[in-house]
């Protein structure tokens, strides 16, 4: 799969264009970008007022406050900058399964490069900071820090070459990672179907204890959520090797579907108790409906 195909051509690259990551938490930026931190500056949209002290520059004193109060304050104005923006993409075996009868179609690894992609060029396009981290059992690679849409190319060489699987999903040894290594806090994006044996909740609350910003988008195929297999089977377990002998009647799939139902909710309602950004994107979602649709339900772009 390359994420350079047709997908990303001029009319859908205009559209993001005019979106913009959202973020619930106020950063410190180090660069000038299309968006708002608290950090004052001299950009002209006002933000509040403090006490003029010796050596503040005499044109930032507003002289009407001065004839109300007869003291002196000088304005404080937000000063756009720009926010880094971080991917974690889950390339384990469970996100490059496909079932057998779909030898062709997108894997949910697929459609994670291609979510991924879209996403960092609209942070891009906004002058925010973009790195991007493959991880399975471990961090498995990184970008690097892309600025400015020039970046986007560099983007999408690193996605159309992952590294081979390695192990299950262990989302919080990469978490760990991150977040000894960032230099700055920001916005994380995770793009998992979040099938850690281990759970997500503990590396979830670890990113929001250490104050990132955090979007979850789980990427299933519809296979996942309603099976059609019968009969009598030998399951192997694609992560970790293990194999099972089943027969899958009407009653164990009734069984699987409440329960996968219940795991899907669980993991929903964590990250909404939490405040973390949850968006699930299904694989045969068209997927600019997902970019332009999904993503505005999940409160992760506007």
């Amino acid at each position: 799969m390359s994420t350079r195909a047709s997908l990303f051509d001029s009319a859908f690259l205009a559209k993001l264009e005019q979106l913009h990551l959202l973020t619930k938490r106020i950063f410190r930026g180090e660069r000038r970008a299309e968006r708002r931190s608290r950090q004052t500056g001299a950009s002209l949209e006002f933000a509040d007022y403090r006490e003029y002290t010796p050596g503040d520059e005499p044109r930032s004193i507003d002289w009407n406050a001065y004839g109300r109060l007869e003291r002196l304050f000088v304005k404080l104005h937000e000063q756009e900058q720009d926010l880094p923006v971080t991917f974690l993409v889950d390339c384990s075996a469970s996100m490059r399964w496909l079932p057998e009868e779909k030898p062709d179609a997108l894997s949910k690894f697929d459609h994670a490069r291609r979510l991924c992609a879209a996403l960092a060029y609209i942070a891009l396009a906004n002058l925010d900071r973009v790195d991007i981290h493959f991880f399975a059992a471990s961090s498995l690679g990184e970008l690097g820090v892309a600025r400015g849409k020039a970046q986007f190319h560099s983007v999408l060489k690193f996605l159309d070459a992952p590294p081979d699987a390695d192990g299950p999903t262990r989302l919080l040894n990469a978490v760990k990672s991150l977040t000894q290594r960032a230099r700055r806090r920001g916005l994380v994006f995770v793009l998992s179907d979040l099938f850690d044996p281990r759970g997500c909740e503990e590396p979830l609350s670890l990113l929001r204890h250490s104050q990132f910003d955090v979007h979850v988008l789980q990427i299933l195929a519809p296979e996942e959520l309603a099976p059609v297999l019968a009969g009598d089977l030998n399951l192997h377990e694609i992560e970790d090797g293990t194999v099972m002998d089943i027969t899958a009647n009407d009653k164990l799939l009734r069984r699987y579907r409440e329960e996968i139902t219940k795991f899907n909710d669980a993991l929903e309602s964590f990250c909404l108790r939490r405040g973390i950004a949850f968006a699930q994107v299904m694989t045969d979602e068209p997927f600019e409906n997902v970019v332009l649709r999904a993503l505005r339900d999940g409160v992760m772009i506007r």
